[in-house]
């Protein structure tokens, strides 16, 4: 019983989904050109009558034709609905003027099969009964008298009947058909939460083992202790400004890579890393082949795409004259060019062996004056914008210094 009283809700949740989701035009396709070919084929017998063969194959050629022409169309629901339309006038006139004595109804019985199932209920349901109301009144009153073609007896009784259990089977298996879609779709859902949570799971799991290598290479270098973590920060907060703020997976990617951009460092000697005094020029391109050393690492970690960019990219100039590679602009990634600015934000934003912290205004002015030269405009517009925001806390101020 519960099964009988659950179908007026199976119906509704069926038109709901049929309302909702586009028409399977893939079946759609075959389906319209096997109706046409079919029609040339039981037709070919009449060929040399035009009256009967001509509106007959005109409705063939439309039908075949309906495949190439969906193909190229970008509404194709609404061109689908208006051929549905078409098709059911020429059928009406079929069975008014009784085209090839009477026979052309069963295109109507064969029709609802192709608009309830592929359709959908909302057009096949409208479809459905005004055919049957159609039939039941040339076959049933007494305007069956009236029309052009005078049905046989044997057309007059059963036609409405057969197309009755025709419709209502067309409707049955269009019910069990879309419920075994919406369950499908339904388990489909469930495994991509399922999939999603895992993912999730996976990715903290990630970003843990990412924080605590961050940590290690700022163990290394005691002069950067949590430089890296301050650079991940600046570096989220300026990829919000830049327009990110609603894209999870590259504000994830900027900052993890922001959290590793000095992992080659690791391939850095400690002599020349602690190094209290000036670098010597060999010193300097050893300490400049940090930024490569950082690609090769990070490059194999497939579960965090373009986290690399960071490590790669830090050191380049907007104009150009940075390295490894010397890239310029908008060839730079964004990732990059974002990262750069946090760190170079954070290296003046910090107090050094040979020097103290910067000042708010040595700070502002550097990416106010910069004038394309080491920063991407717009990012230094944005370091600025946050100064003067307070968004970044400047630490010369917190310690009452210049």
């Amino acid at each position: 019983m519960k099964k009988i009283f659950g179908i007026p809700e199976l119906v509704s949740t069926v038109f709901r989904y049929d309302s909702e989701m586009d028409p399977d035009f893939g079946t759609l396709y075959k389906v319209s050109a096997f109706f046409g070919i079919i029609i040339y084929i039981v037709n070919f017998k009449n060929v040399d009558n035009l009256l009967v063969v001509l509106p007959t194959y005109c409705v063939g050629t439309a039908l075949i034709l309906v495949p190439f022409i969906l193909e190229r169309l970008k509404n194709k629901r609404s061109f689908s609905n208006r051929f549905v339309i078409f098709l059911g006038i020429i059928l009406t006139f079929y069975a008014l003027f009784g085209i090839n004595e009477g026979t052309s109804n069963y295109w109507a019985v064969m029709a609802i099969f192709v608009v309830m199932i592929q359709m959908g209920m909302p057009t096949g349901l409208v479809w459905g009964t005004y055919f049957f109301v159609l039939c039941v009144v040339f076959f049933w009153t007494p305007i069956r008298h009236m029309l052009p073609y005078n049905y046989s007896d044997e057309y007059a009784f059963s036609f409405p009947l057969i197309f009755l259990v025709s419709f209502g089977g067309s409707f049955v298996i269009n019910l069990f058909y879309k419920k075994g879609l919406i369950e499908q779709e339904k388990l489909d859902r469930q495994l991509q939460r399922e999939l999603e949570e895992a993912l999730a799971g996976t990715d903290e799991a990630m970003i843990e083992s990412v924080m605590i290598i961050s940590t290690l290479i700022d163990e290394k270098d005691k002069y950067t202790k949590e430089h890296s973590m301050r650079v991940a920060r600046y570096a989220k907060m300026i990829a919000q400004r830049y327009g990110f703020e609603n894209d999870v997976k590259q504000m994830r990617n900027i900052y993890n890579s922001a959290l590793l951009h000095d992992i080659g460092k690791i391939a850095v000697s400690d002599e020349i890393l602690k190094n209290n005094r000036e670098l010597t020029d060999d010193e300097y391109r050893l300490m400049m082949e940090h930024t490569t050393y950082g690609e090769e690492i990070l490059r194999e970690l497939t579960f965090l795409p373009t986290v690399y960019y960071g490590a790669k990219y830090h050191h380049e100039h907007f104009d150009g004259t940075g390295y490894p590679d010397g890239i310029k602009g908008e060839n730079i990634p964004v990732e990059g060019r974002i990262i750069a600015a946090a760190d170079a934000l954070d290296a003046m934003n910090s107090k050094r062996v040979y020097r103290e912290a910067c000042s708010r205004e040595y700070i502002y002015e550097s990416f106010k004056n910069d004038n394309a030269h080491q920063f991407d405009p717009k990012i230094a517009e944005i370091v600025c914008e946050l100064i003067q925001e307070g968004k970044i806390a400047i630490v010369a101020d917190e310690k009452g210094t210049d």
